[in-house]
């Protein structure tokens, strides 16, 4: 038949509101010489984005009862800028390689024990680990830098502290090196960030400086704990390092996802001498936000979206559902787009019954022998097609070449169709629908999301 024709292809030798203020919950105080986090050799690369920091300068007053002790100055500034002034403001792509590799694998998840291989698209293939855990290794300073399930960087950060006396000449400077590392998490809607802010130099009337700090994040968010630190008054070469606690579920009524962006506040001033206001301050990106959700059926977690899609990959070799990705394949390319969209059970319930019902087993009388495997898949925008418009195929290896008969002599295949119904075993369906589950869970997919498919060797 002219769809066997077209999809057989050499076998590969398998068959198968309010802030709540908690103490700092880690402060350290070390005198260091070098910050530096080289990348680990042979560490994986992960896609991420990265965008310039933009600079901003605030000045104040110095009450004149504080002036003796700022060596005579009436005014102080802070400037918060990139440490690298050669930097563009202009959004960027580059690789920034994990810190860690996968940490472990997932408990393996039962066959689908109704045969239909709907529930495993929402849930985890046992075969698939879990994403690395998230990590900020990066070389460019003065760089956002994020990923999907990676979390968000802030690295080479300067805010510079300037004492000016009555005729506005800098009587005295100090630079404190920030970098920030927030850490999301698929499987939890807390998020954590350790901040670290160095005392790098000093010059003129500054010897040392004082320096505490505030965090914030917007609608759809609470603050857990706010200073990563109290007040700690550092001299050169010596940093303070401390962690804060967000949670992502703040949802609004009737809402089941938020997106939002955190902010940051540094009171940086002479020992002895009231804080700056207004301070040094910055938030994260527009295009790097913060999105949380409750819509996958057992866990909440917590993703930020990047350009680059999810990837969806099949395994032609793979000993459980390798039989049918050449059919995929065939399917993909007459559609024209490697690009899906995910969503929601009750959607992908209403498309299995479009494209599955009714479905005669072929073999009734053998316990998962034969299952209706949909595809483009129902829990997606692109599944849910009539299912007497789809191919309908028993995919077989002869002679160690796949091929895909059609089950029904009354209905041939045309070789156009854009849709399959294909008569697997449950062991199968439930594995390749599982692959997807594994996407939707690592990557936190949720209604409408796009994704892209593969197929590898």
């Amino acid at each position: 038949m002219l769809i066997a024709a077209l999809l057989a292809v050499a076998s590969t030798g398998t068959t198968g509101a309010g802030i709540s203020q908690a103490t700092p919950a880690v402060t350290a105080v070390t005198t260091v010489t070098d910050t530096a986090t080289p990348a680990a050799d042979g560490a994986d690369e992960t896609p991420t984005q990265s965008t310039s920091f933009t600079a901003d300068t605030t000045c104040s007053p110095i009450p004149a009862e504080d002036r003796a002790d700022a060596g005579g100055a009436v005014k102080a500034c802070t400037r918060v800028q990139s440490a690298s002034t050669a930097k563009s403001d202009t959004s960027s792509r580059r690789l920034a390689a994990p810190a860690s590799t996968a940490s472990g694998i997932t408990a393996a998840a039962d066959d689908d024990p109704s045969g239909d291989g709907i529930s495993t698209e929402f849930e985890p293939d046992a075969d698939d680990p879990e994403p690395p855990a998230p990590s900020c290794t990066l070389t460019n300073p003065g760089q956002w830098t994020w990923s999907r399930t990676g979390g968000m960087c802030l690295r080479g950060v300067v805010v510079k502290y300037t004492l000016y006396n009555q005729q506005g000449v800098p009587i005295g400077t100090g630079e404190i090196e920030v970098n920030s590392t927030l850490a999301t998490s698929y499987k939890s809607l807390d998020l954590k960030e350790t901040i670290t802010a160095k005392l790098a130099r000093v010059s003129g009337d500054v010897k040392s400086l004082t320096v505490r700090m505030k965090v914030s994040c917007g609608a759809g968010c609470k603050t857990v704990t706010q200073q990563p630190w109290f007040a700690t008054t550092l001299v050169p070469e010596q940093e303070v390092s401390g962690s804060t606690k967000y949670s992502g579920d703040a949802f609004a009524a009737d809402t089941t996802r938020s997106s939002f962006r955190t902010s940051y506040a540094m009171y940086v001033t002479m020992p002895g001498t009231a804080p700056i206001d207004p301070n040094a301050s910055w938030s994260s990106p527009a295009n790097g936000e913060i999105r949380c959700d409750r819509e996958q059926p057992r866990l909440r977690g917590c993703v930020i979206p990047t350009d680059d899609l999810p990837v969806l990959s099949y395994s032609r070799s793979h000993a459980k559902y390798g039989i049918v990705v050449p059919i995929y394949e065939e399917i993909i390319q007459r559609r024209g787009t490697d690009i899906l969209h995910a969503v929601n059970q009750a959607q992908a319930d209403i498309n299995r019954a479009a494209t599955c019902t009714p479905f005669s087993n072929l073999y009734p009388g053998t316990r998962g022998a034969d299952s209706c495997d949909e595809f483009p898949m129902a829990s997606t925008r692109e599944g849910g097609q009539d299912g007497s418009l789809c191919a309908e195929l028993t995919p077989q290896v002869v002679n160690n070449v796949w091929s895909a008969p059609a089950t029904w002599p009354t209905r041939p295949v045309t070789g156009t169709e854009t849709c399959l119904r294909l008569h697997i075993t449950q062991r199968a369906n439930s594995s390749a629908g599982g692959v997807l589950g594994s996407l939707r869970k690592y990557q936190r997919l949720v209604e409408n999301d796009p994704f892209r498919i593969e197929f590898t060797a």
